[in-house]
């Protein structure tokens, strides 16, 4: 009697899964080990954008009783971090920081923190980028581990990104 084929999930369907999974895994790991409390796909408006940027992972640790906020974005890609990734995250988050400044009864947020999180790792142009804008590069493998010029200590330090 032959085998019954099964069929597998859709590569779109497999991608996704993969990215949900490295999401959840990076909110796990900023609230463990750094006291965050994370928002999932949280939704952050610009100024020139009509539609808001979809943040993977929102990021806030309150400090001095909820009077002192941190406000970290975190892109996770389940693909090998590219140049454009890094330009595409400052110029999203220049848009919304933009609107803050400007508008403050509209959004309560901007990121003073930035932060790409690979399963499988960053192109040099990337980094050198990164570290240019003083983004967070961090390899979400068996362990995470930093990437680039900023390191944990910066991060635990809440060095803030410059875009």
């Amino acid at each position: 009697m032959p085998k019954a084929k099964t069929k597998g999930k859709p590569r779109g369907q497999k991608s996704h899964e993969t990215g949900v999974n490295l999401e959840n895994r990076v909110a796990r790991w900023l609230t463990s080990q750094f006291g965050y409390n994370c928002a999932k796909r949280d939704l952050a408006r610009g100024k020139i954008s009509k539609r808001p940027y979809e943040v993977d992972i929102h990021g806030i640790k309150e400090e001095f009783f909820g009077i002192s906020k941190t406000h970290l974005w975190v892109e996770c890609k389940a693909y090998v971090v590219k140049r454009a990734h890094i330009t595409k995250l400052v110029e999203s988050a220049r848009d919304v920081k933009d609107l803050n400044e400007e508008h403050d009864d509209i959004q309560k947020w901007s990121p003073s923190m930035l932060m790409l999180a690979s399963n499988h790792g960053f192109d040099v142009d990337a980094l050198g980028l990164a570290n240019k804008y003083k983004i967070y590069c961090v390899n979400a493998g068996k362990t995470f581990e930093f990437a680039g010029k900023m390191n944990r200590e910066d991060f635990e330090n809440k060095e803030g990104s410059k875009y």
